[in-house]
């Protein structure tokens, strides 16, 4: 079934092809001009004109070649043609080619939780996620960089930028060539070895906008002799870091980002506006700053600094609404107090787009050629690269998982009557709903319900629902909410790793028997040790806690202190004017208190990785059509990994900050793998070429036991002109040690509590006249989901209903990602590729390649991260009451019965699906204009996007659902390069598009934020047509983005001087809104759209011999 599907595939995506050019190159074969290089040019795409013809190893293959031919699909980028366009980082040449998938994970992503770490940079092939994309240094695999968990990768911010000589990207499933983890394919960093002499080179770019200036200066020297080759390179560079408010997209507040039902973009809060009369905000809400909580009282529920001003009694603290009433306590008309203005999101500050970082690289290799017919040569190569990285965020508030409360006891309290300045704040909340102001806004907030009763208006006062003065309270714990300048709001850190590599390569002459000659081996040895350190200030719980808990007035000296008198306490006041400023950045009262806080969260991640390789090659015997070539192989590779956090970091002892657990372990990889090429038909009618090449490979994982990869790889040329190929083969992806030893990393998550009395199940309590009770009437949830919260030990009639009569059923709750598992099992692929390669042969003139290659992937038993939120719906939803993914969540049984922790492991669960098509095009033409040789080239390289879809697996009931994410960000349909270069003498003019489709947020998630407006809904711009207004959705779609470079360079013998402009036409990223789409200040990340802007370019080299 599986060969006949691939055919009837064959026959709808290439037949129209493969007999265009077929038909035309069999007309053409009796008058073929002279193609002495027509199989050099199999696939182009990417590649330079000048061709190496030495014998080489190609990415996708283990045998040697006399030409850069290949039957797999290989794309090559140059190091020097990205540079003509303005890319130097390898993050960036890599990250935006065509053929890379899903959300690129970039040094824009500051604030993030990481897989690899804080200012990590990571390949994704065909979207599969970075972790099936395994990244070869020089043929050899490279191992993971990063800090913090357990990383994976390797960081592409440790690859000298300068020293690259070009990218082989081979886009097929090579487990059975390279091993583990290439599932989606293979990225080939290959550096330069070609120094001759001493070569000189400075690069340099400016944004247009300023900031994120970007130097990178490299050396290198070289000798070669007739024996042997010996080379040196070093490669420095800084970038500037870019504020987030010096660019026009990312600057001001992050805004609701809508477009109503006439198009037109409402950016707006206009909510607070339409029911208590406050003032529209461009922002969106965000309340953790400048207030206090009233959280066991009941009395107020939030109060807002007002510095110098009161209309509660309590000093310096002002109340908005009660009883959703709005507070104009003077009578001017106005609110006192507007909630837009609390929004801490409009605080605007230091906030990297891109962070500051330095990197160096040195880089060393040699090798000698003894004298004897074995020729044995020992070779090395060197690495050492380093990267530091210093993001500045925005500052968070000091609000923990749980509540961080001021007892009533505390002096500091305001609602203390016997603190320093403390008043009694059930007296303060009864001179409220006394005062007539109070009572009039009262009764116009409430005429409408009153009025359905018979009440006048004038009878409409609080005292007529029950509400009545209470008289003292005493004291009151209150959760004061502040913003500190310097709390995790920078991060640094610092990753490097040193690479060494020895062996000896030589013939076997010995090896000669018959048609069996040519024989050589490979053995190397590769240590890799890879090392990170983090660094976070910020303030810490435990202190703070502490300090707040034992704060008390010495009732003999009148001093007050904290904790027990000599472990160096300092009582911090949490109301202090200085702490409530500004919304953010805000300081404690002394410096006592802040050195007292303050806290280092750190990390030390190492990762070592031993690898062992002997590789023999050479031909076994002879077919009429050529000679039968084979390699044969044996890898040992050892990974281990110590991931140590401090004990802040392993506590998550940082106010509302993740714990990091770390990974400790170690496992073994024992590995032996086969490749075979046959020529089975050469230079007879139709048949020019038709050769088979197999390869197998056989994986002992320490943990998994063994699997057998293959591939099967077919390459037939009916004429010169034309190369018709494919493959099909397996993959295999063993678990890394992320997935093996992650102990386990939080963060926090908005999650839905189905046990949340739902708003529209509470109603007035008719016994209690202002309180509220649970109204099954309004109920929307199953008998199920209530059963299984009152046997998880919650009422499910009486959680969360406020004072005020609502409720919050989504809210931030710290999960517990990624806790690993030994007990999983590898995940395994199917890949399938077939296309042409066709080189016109009509015309002397200019030289002309056409490729397109469909491809397919099939991935099972994927490793997924259960979501905490499944894991919530798969526990209520459970008939039996007895669900075992109940024991993933942890509830607040003691407190308030919420959700205060969830997990998120590690399992198989799921499968993946992508297919689509690669084109690439080529074109040399050298004419001439006014009298001068001119040199038109073109290399175009398109990915054509068919299918992309994840199949969802019930691990309860095994139901199967499938989700199609074709077409959304990071994954559009269409997405392409094409680099035009006219050479004129030593000169050369190049001009680059690069364009990406029009793409979409997920289906589900547009569907499910549809029109809507706020007097009606849960729109946030539009009140609606009850208004007189209409209706708006978010914006959660981008149109098609277009990006052009521009450079001119001049290549002499001695000097090479480059400029140019990246983004010449200053293309700004699309805006969307952050509820459907993830982005960051209005701009999606990881999805290939430029953030930087245009800049501007200069390269400047220079060689002596």
């Amino acid at each position: 079934m599986r060969v006949i599907e691939h055919r009837a595939l064959l026959a709808r995506v290439l037949s129209p092809f493969a007999i265009v050019f077929a038909s035309l190159s069999f007309l053409a074969t009796p008058v073929v001009f002279a193609q002495d290089d027509a199989d050099d040019l199999d696939d182009l795409a990417g590649l330079e004109d000048e061709r190496v013809v030495d014998e080489v190893v190609v990415t996708g293959s283990r045998l040697k070649r006399d030409t850069y031919s290949s039957i797999s699909p290989l794309q090559v980028i140059s190091g020097q043609v990205s540079r003509e366009i303005g890319s130097i980082d390898p993050s960036t040449i890599l990250q935006e080619s065509p053929s890379a998938g899903g959300t690129q994970i970039d040094i824009t992503f500051q604030g993030f939780v990481l897989d690899n770490g804080p200012g990590a940079s990571t390949i994704d092939l065909r979207g599969l996620g970075a972790e099936r994309t395994l990244v070869l240094i020089n043929g050899r695999r490279a191992a993971p960089v990063g800090v913090e968990g357990a990383p994976f990768a390797l960081d592409l911010n440790v690859i000298p930028s300068s020293l690259v000589d070009r990218y082989e990207i081979l886009l097929d499933g090579a487990s059975s060539v390279y091993g583990s983890d290439a599932v989606s394919g293979v990225a080939n960093i290959i550096l330069r070895k070609d120094f001759d002499g001493l070569e000189l080179e400075a690069y340099t770019s400016v944004p247009d906008y300023g900031d994120g200036e970007n130097v990178t200066l490299a050396a290198s020297w070289g000798y070669n002799s007739d024996r042997g080759v010996i080379g040196f390179g070093i490669d420095a560079s800084h970038l500037e870091p870019v504020d987030r408010g010096n660019r026009p997209w990312s600057s001001g507040c992050t805004s609701y980002y809508d477009v109503d039902e006439n198009g037109q973009i409402r950016r707006d809060f206009i909510g607070y506006q339409a029911d208590l009369c406050m003032n529209t905000s461009p922002c969106t809400i965000g309340f953790c700053s400048q207030r206090v909580f009233d959280n066991e009282a009941g009395l107020f529920g939030s109060i807002y600094y007002t510095d110098g001003q009161t209309n509660t009694g309590i000093p310096n603290f002002s109340e908005a609404t009660l009883f959703d009433a709005v507070l104009d306590i003077n009578g001017d008309g106005v609110p006192d107090v507007d909630f837009t203005d609390y929004f801490i999101t409009t605080q605007e500050g230091v906030e990297h787009l891109l962070p500051e970082q330095d990197r160096i690289s040195v880089m060393a290799y040699g090798e000698y050629t003894f004298l004897g017919e074995a020729n044995l040569t020992p070779y090395f190569e060197l690495n050492y690269n380093q990267r530091e990285t210093n993001a500045q965020s925005s500052p968070g508030a000091l609000i923990g998982t749980n509540p961080i409360n001021v007892s009533g006891d505390n002096p500091y309290n305001p609602c203390n009557p016997n603190g320093l300045n403390g008043v009694d704040c059930g007296l303060a909340w009864d001179s409220v709903i006394t005062d007539p102001n109070y009572i009039a806004s009262f009764g116009q907030r409430y005429e409408s319900l009153c009025a359905q009763f018979g009440f006048t208006l004038a009878q409409c006062t609080p005292s007529l629902f029950g509400i009545f003065p209470g008289g003292p309270s005493g004291p009151i714990t209150l959760e004061p909410q502040v913003s500190v300048r310097g709390d995790r709001d920078n991060v640094k850190s610092d990753v490097s790793q040193l690479r060494v590599v020895a062996g000896l390569k030589g013939d076997m002459p010995f090896v000669n028997f018959g048609s069996v000659d040519n024989w050589s081996f490979d053995a190397a040895f590769v240590y890799s040790d890879s090392s990170g350190e983090s660094e976070r200030r910020g303030v810490s719980e435990t202190a703070l806690r502490y300090s707040l808990d034992t704060t008390v007035v010495d009732p003999v000296t009148g001093a007050i202190t904290c904790g027990n008198g000599s472990d160096g306490c300092v009582p911090i006041n949490m109301f202090a004017p200085s702490l409530y400023q500004g919304l953010s950045r805000n300081d404690f009262a002394t410096q006592a208190e802040r050195d007292y806080v303050f806290d280092v969260r750190s990390f030390d991640t190492e990762y070592e990785q031993t690898l062992a390789t002997l590789l023999v090659t050479g031909d076994l015997f002879d077919l009429p059509a050529g000679t039968v070539s084979a390699a044969f192989g044996y890898e040992f590779r050892k990974d281990e990994i110590r991931s140590i956090p401090n004990d802040v970091a392993l506590n998550g002892e940082l106010v509302g900050f993740f714990k990091d657990l770390g990974a400790t372990g170690e496992k073994d990889t024992e590995e032996f793998f086969a490749e075979v090429e046959f020529p089975l038909l050469a230079d007879v009618f139709a048949f020019r070429e038709l050769t088979v090449n197999l390869s197998t490979r056989h994986t002992d994982d320490e943990f998994y036991g063994g699997a057998w990869t293959y591939s099967g790889k077919l390459g037939w040329r009916p004429v010169d002109s034309l190369l018709i190929k494919g493959s099909v083969g397996t993959s295999y992806r063993a678990p890394n040690l992320r997935e093996n030893f992650l102990l386990g990393t939080s963060g926090f998550r908005g999650l839905f509590d189905p046990c949340v009395t739902p708003e529209s199940a509470i109603g007035l309590d008719p016994n209690n006249p202002g309180g509220f009770v649970y109204d099954p009437t309004g109920e929307t949830r199953t008998q199920t989901v209530l059963d299984n919260c009152v046997a998880q030990g919650v009422d499910p009639t009486d959680l969360g209903i406020t004072t005020g009569g609502q409720s919050i059923d989504t809210y931030s709750v710290e999960v517990l990602r990624g806790v690993g598992q030994t007990d999983l099992v590898e995940e395994k692929s199917e890949s399938f590729t077939v296309g042409f390669a066709w080189e016109q042969p009509f015309f002397e003139g200019f030289d002309l390649t056409l490729g397109a290659t469909y491809y397919e992937v099939d991935l099972r038993d994927e490793i997924i991260t259960l979501t905490s939120q499944f894991s919530i719906d798969a526990c209520y939803d459970d008939a039996e009451l007895d669900s075992p993914y109940c024991r993933n969540v942890t509830r607040n049984l003691t407190g308030d019965g919420l959700i205060i922790g969830a997990d998120e492991a590690f399992l198989n669960r799921d499968k993946l699906k992508t297919r689509g098509v690669d084109v690439n095009l080529s074109l040399d033409w050298p004419t001439e204009m006014f009298g001068r040789a001119v040199d038109f080239s073109a290399d175009l390289t398109f990915n054509r996007k068919l299918q992309f879809s994840d199949v969802f697996i019930d691990p309860i009931n095994g139901d199967v659902s499938a989700d199609s994410d074709l077409g959304e960000f990071g994954l559009p349909e269409w997405e392409g390069q094409g680099i035009f270069r006219a050479d004129i003498g030593d000169y050369r003019v190049t001009w680059s598009t690069r364009y990406i489709a029009s793409v979409r947020a997920d289906a589900d998630i547009l569907e499910a934020n549809g029109f809507d407006n706020w007097l009606e809904g849960a729109g946030l711009t539009c009140l609606g047509p009850l208004d007189g207004d209409v209706n708006c959705r978010p914006v959660g779609w981008a149109d098609n983005y277009f990006r052009h470079d521009f450079s001119v360079y001049y290549r002499g013998d001695v000097w090479t001087v480059g400029a140019g402009a990246r983004n010449v036409l200053n293309e700004a990223p699309p805006l969307v809104d952050g509820r459907v789409v993830f982005s960051a200040f209005n701009t999606p990340f990881g999805s290939g759209y430029d953030i930087n802007g245009r800049s501007y370019f200069l390269n400047v080299a220079v060689a002596f011999d």
